[in-house]
């Protein structure tokens, strides 16, 4: 039996290894769980800025700016095929068993390099990339983005983080899809001392006895900000202790910031991007976490932030979407998407209800250690992997996981 070398393949110019966002969160987390659950990694990727999780290596193959528009989009497309040559290279000397490659827009070349590299491979999809990127920004080339994305998935074994997603990647040809959602770090993300949850609150400017509703990612509009907001207004009324605490930037910063000037003045406070060590201290302060997501009708994430909740014992309040209803399994509180009154009710509850709160948030607890742990997902990944080396007829090792 022995280790299983893996490369994991992040050809997106847009998730830098170090940042703070939460794909960026995503790959460094699942890179540390691979090592510590007995993988040897390296990570190939076009954008760092900041250091890779301990004990993994490193291949930076930096490429861009690129212009905007289409001619933008085709430049990125052929940087993409130098990027795989030169992953080529660089891992050759490694020998991977296995590609993890992250499913990314106009990269398709991942399977050639499994090949040329005589290694298993699997295609971890987080979104539909070519349509995200339509319908939230421009995509001036679709059809070669999506001819891209077809190459990528074609007979690929593939881990996608929901089950729209699996099922998505089926449909583009995959050979098998398998549901592998995202995960949390236990060991960081845990129950708060109340002592330790008074000094933040302090440090953040908050009284002992307020109220606090947490949100905690990227201020993007499908995260349903402007919900959460309104339902914040409509509950002031009748808490005159709440107060809301927004950690992160994005498109909708501007809102929560006029709101903190305006409707809600004095009840906000927003940290704007933060450093992943403090993340966990931010998300147990916090009495209620809310994950007001747009009702539509392919909801496919896995947020990052109601796992992270969960972890911490701290009761969710969420949009009723298929993939949150499953990640929560009963341990939080679901609304229906875009139903103002029912946030302001579900908050009210809570905040209401102190035992009621604790218990949901025990139950997330247990939920997530036992569901979400990063070395769990690292695992089922791991298994996958290890499975797409049966079409490699020279390989006949198999994996020890820890």
């Amino acid at each position: 039996m022995t280790s299983l070398r893996v490369a994991y393949v992040l050809p997106d110019v847009g998730i830098p290894v170090g940042g703070t966002k939460g794909a960026s969160v995503h790959v460094a987390e699942i890179c540390r769980a691979f090592t510590e659950v007995g993988a040897q990694v390296t990570l190939v990727a076009q954008t760092m800025v900041g250091a890779a999780p301990p004990g993994v290596d490193t291949v930076h193959l930096p490429s861009g700016p690129y212009p905007r528009g289409p001619e933008g989009e085709r430049a990125r497309h052929d940087d993409l095929i130098r990027f795989y040559e030169q992953a080529e290279v660089a891992l050759e000397a490694r020998r991977p068993d296995v590609v993890c490659e992250r499913l990314s827009l106009f990269a398709g070349g991942g399977a050639r390099l499994a090949t040329r590299l005589g290694a298993g491979r699997v295609v971890e999809v987080n979104a539909p990339v070519a349509d995200e990127r339509a319908r939230y920004a421009t995509l001036h080339q679709p059809d070669l983005a999506h001819a891209c994305e077809r190459q990528a998935l074609a007979g690929a074994r593939v881990v996608a983080v929901s089950d729209p997603l699996t099922h998505w990647a089926r449909q583009q040809g995959a050979t098998r899809a398998t549901t592998v959602p995202n995960g949390v770090d236990t060991s960081r993300f845990h129950p708060t001392s109340s002592a330790e949850r008074l000094r933040v609150r302090s440090e953040l400017g908050f009284e002992a006895d307020h109220e606090v509703v947490g949100f905690v990612g990227s201020l993007k509009p499908w995260h349903g900000i402007d919900l959460l907001l309104e339902a914040m207004v409509r509950l002031a009324r009748r808490r005159p202790r709440l107060r809301l605490l927004v950690v992160g930037d994005g498109p909708m910063a501007p809102a929560v910031d006029a709101a903190a000037s305006g409707s809600l003045a004095g009840r906000i406070v927003r940290t704007g991007p933060v450093h992943t060590d403090r993340v966990p201290r931010l998300v147990g302060s916090v009495d209620v976490a809310a994950a007001p997501y747009r009702g539509r009708e392919e909801f496919y994430f896995c947020p990052l932030k109601v796992v992270e909740a969960m972890a911490c014992a701290v009761p969710v309040v969420a949009s009723a979407l298929p993939p949150i209803v499953t990640m929560l399994a009963g341990t939080g509180v679901l609304v229906p998407p875009d139903e103002v009154d029912g946030f302001v009710e579900a908050f009210d509850e809570l905040l209401s209800s102190g035992a009621r709160a604790a218990a949901l948030g025990r139950a997330a607890r247990v939920h997530a250690v036992a569901r979400y742990d990063w070395h769990a997902v690292a695992r089922r990944i791991l298994v996958e992997a290890n499975a797409s080396r049966a079409d490699i007829p020279s390989s006949m090792a198999t994996v020890t996981t820890r």
